[in-house]
């Protein structure tokens, strides 16, 4: 295999099991791989299949369809008793016969899953056009092994998202039929039950009547217009399972654009005749069919079950039931113990669901920002005397942005100025004193007296200046200028600073550079900060998010770090700052703050535990509190 098929086979398969990981929400992982199936293995046909009433049936296809005899010996080959993982056609070629032998017959391979349920098994088929040498079969079964332990995977996610709550519904719904009162009543139920367990837009049940179907419940109706067209119609196509008693899964849209889309017929054994009784079930969603299909593989038998039962049971004469009913409720407290009995095994059942550990996220709202911006701040308590730039205008790095007026500034700067001068003269003629008091040596004293003043005016006169460059420093500072090279961001800049006092420090506007780099603030709660923090010391976290005003669109992010400090905000309370980096190229025209939500994951905890952790926090705040030091 050479390393751009492997780059993509590594590619695919990744694709699949992040889908598959994800519990395959739109249901896109089966049509995916079957489609991708036909290039990687260069393969003529490609079968997803799955056992329903002990019957195969095929889900999806890729590829041109088999003629129905190798298919046959196909499914046959993959659902047999002891099958291992890869198998050839029943009538393998050898591949060391020469070419005209070899192209004499198409060969299959196949491998079935999961292994932890065979009782509900699915099976993948693909067949070549022509024979395969050695080295490209082996590599044909090792990807058949790989996808199969992939789709091992999703079904095991799938199938815990699926459980709950799932099966507490098959349970109710089967002990409402056994409470039908009729046969009619009792087939409306099956109907209407199915039709919600399995999501589906109609459930029909129909009954064998010599060489013609008739239908005897349909679900949202509460009678049956035999002259209908509807009802003639589904009559006719469900006649052909009480002729094959196999499953069949078919797109209607094509002939009645106004029904649903799929159709699933599948028998439904009564205790009299398993050829006496049909089902056909009818959705109008393609997306869903593999779930809905694999929900009808573990629940039909549950309802048809207790069906049989309640069918039975209306079969005898009233006097008779009325007999064994006053019979059984002169024994009540013995019949009461199987009812405990199914109660502890539900229990059991979701105890054991609640433990299964789940991943764990958590929810956060987050703005976006360029990774390069400065704010540009008041340098000193003054007011703006000239705006020189506007909102959105592009500044070049140390460009004059805003001169600001500083009163108190100013008379200090006067002040000083006053006061220097004043020394200046004192000084001038303290020097004129002290020559002329040089001239005549008698007098020393005042000589020295005057240099000692001259000394000291000279030092007030070096702070006063030093005071004075000061202060000329801050009045410089007052031109505020562009620490970089952007855009000025901020509001109507002309109408929010005129006439404004500000005090030393307040920000004004910002200066970001858009054409760089972005990332993403997040505002972690801080009771939620804990969990990410832990999950922070593994490295760098893979988070999803998206934009508020696109919330259909799934974008990647990647958290690299969070803030210790917890700030507190108006809205959202205490929060944590952390920061993510993204991908320039996944926002086709990003905007300052625009507002998103983004979700981290942080490893798994029990199902319990999501459900019931503000309950769980808040008993572990209450006992730390009232544990003794």
């Amino acid at each position: 295999m050479s390393d751009s098929n492997l780059e993509t086979t590594d590619w695919v398969l990744g694709q699949l099991e992040a889908i598959a990981r994800n519990a395959d929400p739109q249901n896109q992982f089966y049509p995916r791989l079957t489609q991708s199936l036909l290039p990687l293995l260069n393969a003529d046909c490609v079968l997803l299949v799955i056992v329903l009433e002990a019957k195969p049936l095929v889900l999806f296809s890729s590829g041109n369809s088999p003629d129905p005899e190798s298919l046959q010996a196909a499914l046959q080959l993959a659902f047999a008793q002891h099958p291992p993982s890869v198998r050839l056609d029943p009538n393998p070629v050898d591949p060391s016969s020469p070419p005209p032998h070899r192209a004499l017959n198409a060969p299959w391979i196949s491998v079935r899953f999961p292994k932890n349920n065979p009782s509900k098994p699915l099976a993948i088929l693909a067949r070549f056009a022509n024979l395969p040498s050695h080295e490209q079969l082996a590599g044909a079964r090792n990807l058949l092994d790989a996808l199969a332990e992939i789709a091992e995977l999703r079904e095991v996610y799938v199938e815990n998202h699926r459980a709950v709550g799932l099966w507490k519904q098959a349970i109710l719904r089967s002990e409402d039929l056994t409470n039908a009162q009729s046969h009619p009543q009792l087939n409306r139920g099956v109907v209407e039950a199915l039709r919600e367990l399995l999501q589906a837009d109609r459930v029909s049940l129909f009954r064998k009547d010599h060489q013609a179907a008739s239908m005897i419940a349909c679900s949202g109706a509460a009678s049956i217009d035999s002259n209908s067209t509807t009802v003639q119609e589904l009559e006719r196509s469900v006649l052909s399972l009480f002729q094959n008693n196999e499953p069949k899964l078919w797109n209607a849209a094509d002939h009645q654009p106004q029904s649903p889309r799929y159709r699933l017929l599948l028998p439904w054994p009564s205790n009299a005749d398993a050829l006496a009784h049909g089902l056909l079930v009818e959705w109008s969603d393609p997306q869903a069919t593999i779930d809905r299909v694999q929900r009808a593989s573990n629940l039909l038998p549950m309802i048809n079950q207790a069906w049989q039962y309640q069918h039975r049971w209306l079969c005898l004469p009233p006097r008779a039931r009325a007999q064994a009913i006053g019979k059984s409720a002169s024994q009540a407290p013995s019949g009461r113990f199987p009812k405990r009995l199914a109660s502890l095994a539900l229990l059991a059942s979701l105890v054991g669901l609640a433990m299964i550990p789940y991943p764990f996220y958590i929810q956060t709202q987050a703005y976006l920002e360029p990774t390069t911006q400065q704010f540009i701040h008041a340098t000193a308590d003054s007011f703006i005397e000239e705006l020189l730039v506007a909102e959105g205008q592009s500044v070049q790095s140390h460009q004059p942005l805003v001169r600001l007026r500083a009163p108190n500034l100013e008379l200090q700067i006067e002040e000083l100025a006053g006061q220097i001068l004043a020394l200046v003269e004192k000084k001038n003629g303290l020097r004129v004193a002290v020559n002329q008091l040089s001239a005549n040596n008698s007098d020393l004293a005042n000589q020295t007296r005057l240099s000692a003043e001259l000394r000291l005016i000279e030092i007030q006169e070096k702070h006063a200046q030093e005071k004075l460059d000061f202060l000329e420093k801050q009045r410089q500072e007052l031109l505020l200028q562009s620490p970089i090279q952007g855009i000025v961001v901020g509001g109507d800049l002309s109408r929010e600073l005129s006439d404004r006092p500000l005090q030393r420090g307040d920000a004004l506007f910002r200066v970001a550079d858009l054409q760089g780099p972005w990332h993403l603030k997040l505002l972690v709660a801080d009771r939620d900060g804990r969990y990410v923090q832990q999950a922070l010391l593994k490295g760098p976290i893979d988070i999803d998010w998206g934009l508020e005003n696109a919330t259909g669109r799934g974008l990647k992010a990647k958290l690299i770090s969070m803030r210790p400090e917890v700030d507190q905000r108006p809205n959202q309370g205490p929060c944590r700052s952390a920061t993510a980096s993204i991908e320039q190229s996944q926002l086709e025209q990003p905007a300052i703050g625009a507002v998103a939500y983004a979700r981290i994951p942080c490893g798994k905890q029990p199902l319990w535990f999501i459900w019931s952790r503000p309950l769980v926090e808040f008993l572990q705040k209450r006992f730390w509190f009232n544990s003794s030091p």
